[in-house]
């Protein structure tokens, strides 16, 4: 009954008000202004937006967390190796002194004990190793969150821009069929165009009305994604400087690769967890080799310890050492060296499929790059020729010489190049950063790529 018997049903009862208070608690603040989080308001770079979401985003604050999680281990593991204290402390009520009368109804007894381990088989070693490197890749599981939220921001970022454009593009398209409207009119009232021509005209107007309320809606719909990301108040009214600008990029592969095996948090992650499970084998090695302690204990009791019918308090200490060898153990050892050679393989593997995945990411984003500059460089040219094209149809028209399917011709395919030439830049500026995403060398701002100064394993540390 102390430890507590509830039902499912209690526990979601539970649940449901605590979401209620922090549905109340939410309200409270939107009424006062006061958001729990940052409310932002102007114009701001990538940089700063980068700067914002590495102070506030959620997903980073989640893995230093587990930073502390890996201290705490590091800290356990010096127990494996350090001595150990103990105080205790013990009180006898018996119903009649013992002895035929001689002692005392009453005992105390107060004592210590100290011991400390010499040897375990080399577990001890293995143990403070495997901690410091669970704290390794506690360190590469922040740099990956890191890595992760800077192509994010950037990508949603870039998104945005293209997102900007492509709205820009169709205000201008609204624009456009507005001023052909008003010469078609211009036309009917001349008697050289019909009520058909004008109807078509406007509901041309119409068409291109819709798409610009689908562009905002779209561009309305990255803003607060991008404002999670940011880890900002969805009140925030951010004005997003920049454009988007093509910069050619000559990327190699093999210098790519290079990079990649040496800064990807996943493979150095994958590595750490390789060596991990290596420092597990030798911990289940040690459990079938001899175990060796030192210990000493003193204690202080009443009656004296050394005499039960001296009625005052006394001391006395014992000191010495104890070793355990394992003869049989029903097999359970061999079981688990079994088990852990078989993960040590396992990772392995995993090492080596990391190492696999990461080079299809690099020669992906190779590929991508060349296709976006392709791709770019085909729709340069073309905005301008879709743009004289559209002025010599219009002023033909105008004239007389060119008929309206003509005109409504030229100015979709005008429309249609400047928005192909804005996704060829974005897709560019987004194949550029997947490289940069496939071989580890995503930054803050403001902050250079450092030299990890790791070694090479042995071939000795590869073998299962």
């Amino acid at each position: 009954m102390l430890a507590g018997c509830g039902s499912s049903r209690q526990i979601y009862e539970d649940i449901a008000l605590s979401r209620s208070r922090s549905y109340q608690s939410w309200l409270g603040r939107r009424s006062r202004n006061s958001e729990s989080t940052d409310v932002i308001r102007g114009e701001l770079s990538l940089d700063e937006c980068l700067g914002i979401a590495l102070v506030n985003n959620k997903q980073i604050a989640a893995a230093i967390a587990d930073k502390e999680n890996a201290r705490g281990k590091i800290t356990e593991s010096y127990s494996l190796a350090l001595p150990k204290v103990n105080l205790n402390g013990s009180y006898t009520r018996l119903d009649e002194p013992p002895g035929a009368g001689f002692g005392s109804e009453d005992n105390y007894a107060l004592g210590a004990r100290l011991s400390q381990p010499l040897y375990r088989g080399g577990s001890i070693g293995a143990g403070m190793r495997a901690a410091k490197l669970y704290a390794c890749m506690a360190d590469e599981r922040i740099k990956e969150v890191i890595q992760r939220v800077i192509f994010d921001v950037r990508k949603t970022y870039y998104d945005i821009l293209l997102a900007h454009d492509l709205l820009r593009v169709s205000e201008r398209a609204v624009e456009l069929s507005q001023e052909h409207v008003k010469d078609v009119r211009t036309r009917r009232e001349a008697g050289v165009a019909s009520d058909y021509d004008v109807l078509r005209a406007r509901v041309e107007v119409s068409n291109y009305e819709a798409e610009m309320i689908r562009n905002r809606n779209r561009l309305h719909l990255l803003e607060t994604s991008f404002y999670k990301l940011l880890g900002v108040s969805q009140e925030s009214e951010m004005e997003f400087g920049g454009e988007l600008r093509y910069q050619a990029a000559e990327p190699s592969f093999e210098e790519a690769v290079r990079q990649a095996f040496a800064d990807r948090p996943e493979l150095i992650q994958a590595e750490l967890e390789y060596r991990l499970y290596k420092e597990n084998l030798i911990a289940s090695k040690a459990e079938r080799r001899p175990k060796l302690d030192l210990f000493f204990e003193e204690s202080y009791a009443y009656p004296n310890p050394h005499d039960s019918t001296n009625m005052s308090w006394g001391d006395s200490w014992v000191a010495g050492a104890t070793m355990s060898f394992p003869i049989f153990d029903g097999l359970s050892n061999r079981g688990r060296i079994r088990q852990a050679r078989a993960e040590l393989a396992k990772r392995r593997i995993q090492l080596s499929d990391r190492e696999e995945a990461v080079l299809l990411d690099i020669k992906q984003a190779v590929l991508n790059i060349r296709d976006a500059e392709s791709f770019v460089k085909s729709q340069e040219a073309n905005v301008k020729r879709a743009a004289e094209g559209f002025e010599l149809v219009k002023l033909g028209y105008r004239e007389g010489v060119n008929t309206d399917l003509e005109v409504r011709d030229a100015q979709q395919a005008l429309l249609r190049a400047e928005s192909l030439h804005y996704q060829a830049i974005h897709q560019h500026q987004v194949a550029v950063l997947g490289l940069e995403k496939a071989t580890g060398s995503l930054q803050p701002p403001g902050e250079t790529p450092k030299d990890r100064q790791r070694q090479a394993p042995k071939a000795a540390d590869v073998e299962p």
